[in-house]
């Protein structure tokens, strides 16, 4: 009992200066080499390298190598993982992610993944082990598509005029134009704002008034409000197409019986701002409308023959094959009259393998809940 004690001890501290010792490398790659450039697994490196993992199962459980898809090994690992993340999320700046000894530590857990798979197949009984199966498998293909299926990932930037069809794209971090596998018609783009709304500003600083604790009133006709002690009163408001929103305003300050009256307009990219002075230091003012929702009226093509139509908005993409189209800027200096769109495009061929590791997972845990309350 005691030799079979000191036996595990014995493994445990082999699996343990395994892990550091590798661990260890990846820090002096860390040191030597850099951060990790993820382009090295793109296809069919992460392919290749899932098939390897995979073939793991196949090594028997009691040889040196098997060992490492104890139990023991997964704890260790996910505590690796776990820290690392907590660091990660923790403290701003880092890109923990893309080091060596991340990756490293993400590959072991894979192989332990897969040593772990291989265990449970030599004994399997589909009745007791498909719940297993389907949360351990599904794990595995999660982890290898939203990791080393991730280099295949692809972000770009492309900007359309309304009316026009573009298939030229920006890739991220670089500024020359290219070639994409998906085009991009826009049929319009549209904006809704919110009001401008009228302050009292400090002419040296810019600052609302009063200060520290500003007051604003929604410029919409027919609005009253207080501001400094002031009475401001919104008698007209317009805001015509092509042109800026301008406003005629009433202020009333009742302290020194003093009237002011006339128009105050933010301004826009061909029309100056207009205020109404208060005094040699302040003056009533219009905030710029800030944007309430924007999109974009589209028909995307790819070359595999797909065709979409569809509205993008932000944080709502337009999905066409292993395509998303996001919704991310516009011609701000023309705001709600852009006739130009900003997309972000996000290519993406694993996203399919990804909702499979999730959905297999789900059905795992499901039906381990299920079985819960069985005897078998």
């Amino acid at each position: 009992m005691a030799g079979k004690s000191k036996g595990k001890q014995e493994t445990f501290i082999r699996e343990l200066l395994f892990i550091l010792a590798v661990t260890i490398a990846g820090f002096a790659l860390q040191f030597v080499i850099g951060t990790l450039d993820f382009a090295i697994f793109a296809w069919p490196v992460n392919i290749v390298l899932a098939a390897l993992l995979l073939a793991l199962a196949f090594i028997k459980p009691d040889s040196a190598a098997g060992k490492f898809g104890s139990g023991r090994v997964s704890v260790i690992l996910l505590v690796s993982i776990t820290v690392m993340s907590i660091y990660m999320g923790l403290v701003p700046g880092n890109d923990v992610k893309h080091s060596w000894p991340f990756a490293f530590t993400y590959l072991m857990i894979m192989a332990n993944l897969a040593l772990t798979i291989g265990r449970r197949m030599r004994n399997f009984k589909l009745k007791r082990d498909y719940s297993f199966m389907l949360n351990h498998f599904g794990l595995f293909l999660l982890l290898v598509a939203a990791g080393p299926g991730s280099a295949d990932m692809h972000r770009y930037f492309i900007r359309v005029a309304e009316g026009q069809t573009e298939w030229r794209g920006e890739g991220e971090g670089s500024q020359t134009p290219k070639e994409l596998p998906l085009a991009i018609t826009l049929n319009d783009f549209s904006m809704e704002e919110y009001s401008p709304r009228i302050a009292l500003i400090d002419k040296a600083t810019g600052e609302t008034q009063p200060s520290g604790k500003p007051s604003l009133i929604d410029c919409v006709e027919g609005t009253e409000g207080i501001i400094a002690g002031w009475s401001v009163a919104v008698d007209t408001f317009e805001y015509r197409p092509r042109m800026a929103p301008r406003a005629y305003i009433t202020a009333t300050r009742k302290a020194g019986n003093s009237v002011l009256s006339g128009w105050v307009s933010c301004g826009n990219h061909f029309q100056p701002f207009s205020v109404l002075d208060v005094s040699e230091k302040l003056c009533f003012a219009m905030t710029f409308p800030e944007p309430k929702k924007f999109s974009s009226d589209v028909i995307v093509y790819t070359k595999s023959g797909v065709e979409k139509k569809g509205v993008v908005e932000v944080n709502k993409p337009l999905t066409a094959g292993s395509w998303k189209v996001y919704q991310y800027s516009y011609d701000t200096r023309a705001g709600r009259d852009s006739e130009i769109s900003v997309f972000e495009l996000v290519y993406d061929p694993w996203i399919i393998p990804v909702y499979a590791g999730i959905i297999l997972v789900m059905l795992g845990s499901l039906t381990l809940f299920w079985r819960g309350g069985k005897k078998e």
